[in-house]
């Protein structure tokens, strides 16, 4: 019961910190953003959140 607790807590402060840093690098590729910049970063940053999404859910889920 204590380790679901753990689990679930645990994924979800990692999910949150990834949403975090998803919402820190859009703003800094938004302004920043030069012809030398990578064509793959807007990929990275939505795979990134749907990575922290995923986490979110399976946190919840151990935490019910």
């Amino acid at each position: 019961m204590i380790t679901r607790i753990l689990i679930g807590t645990v994924a979800v402060l990692i999910g949150l910190f990834q949403f975090y840093n998803v919402f820190t690098s859009w703003k800094t590729l938004r302004v920043k953003m030069t012809s030398s910049s990578s064509v793959f970063m807007p990929y990275a940053l939505w795979y990134s959140a749907f990575f922290g999404l995923i986490l979110v859910g399976l946190g919840i889920a151990a935490l019910l």
